[in-house]
């Protein structure tokens, strides 16, 4: 069996000016892309779920794909959640622990958006998402100090946990960043899996420290979205 994850960001209509800005996925947009999933009897789990069966304690449904959220967007809950509810699926929102409730402010140059606040968190994580780290104030982990690193890790990911009173599991690189060095710093802090950007599907013996995702957004048709997921479904797994 092999996983897909796809990345999203921002589920709203880019404003004048940031059309070609792959954040973007328009709601109209990403209900076809979950109707389709649906339509290929596809089953939405969580990063979580991915680390559970890597070590044989979870069994995952037939088809599973995971659906992310990286940088915990207002528009994540008011807008991509009911339509999420509506398949009884459930997402990983990955969140920058210093910003909530505020704005994109590492984004320099992108439109500014209003990010989910600690109440945000706590609905989501008691209607059942999946709440991992974006890291504390979305730096690249490589190249950090020591202290800065355990600061943007395991400080993230302890004032998480103490917002949503459950353990903070999945961490996803700010832009995708990592490198070995990165991955020791992740796993150190007591997280079980970590994201990447890299386009890969993952299988029971990918790296759980480097799980790839596709980053969805953009003019990203269904079609286009179908070719890609069975692309990723027919490459071999990466370790």
């Amino acid at each position: 069996m092999r996983v897909p994850v796809l990345c999203y960001h921002r589920i709203e209509v880019p404003p004048r000016g940031a059309e070609t800005d792959t954040n973007f996925v328009t709601p109209p947009q990403f209900a076809r892309h979950l109707q389709t999933l649906a339509d290929f009897g596809c089953h939405a789990v969580t990063i979580r779920d991915i680390a559970r069966w890597q070590t044989g304690t979870l069994a995952l449904p037939s088809r599973p794909v995971a659906i992310t959220f990286d940088d915990a967007y207002e528009s994540v809950l008011e807008t991509a959640v009911p339509m999420l509810d509506a398949h009884d699926w459930r997402a990983t929102i990955f969140a920058v622990s210093s910003e909530l409730g505020g704005t994109n402010s590492w984004d320099h140059g992108a439109p500014r958006a209003q990010l989910l606040d600690a109440g945000s968190l706590v609905a989501l994580a008691g209607a059942g998402h999946e709440i991992g780290s974006h890291s504390r104030c979305h730096r690249r982990i490589c190249g950090l100090d020591d202290a800065t690193a355990h600061d943007e890790l395991l400080g993230s990911r302890a004032a998480l946990e103490s917002i949503v009173g459950t353990r903070v599991e999945s961490f996803a690189f700010p832009y995708g960043s990592h490198d070995r060095r990165a991955l020791e710093r992740v796993r150190d802090a007591g997280y079980t899996s970590a994201c990447t950007l890299k386009r890969w599907a993952n299988g029971r013996h990918t790296n759980p420290y480097r799980i790839g995702r596709m980053s969805v957004g953009g003019a990203v048709s269904t079609r286009l979205l179908t070719a890609k997921l069975f692309k990723l479904l027919l490459t071999p797994a990466r370790l």
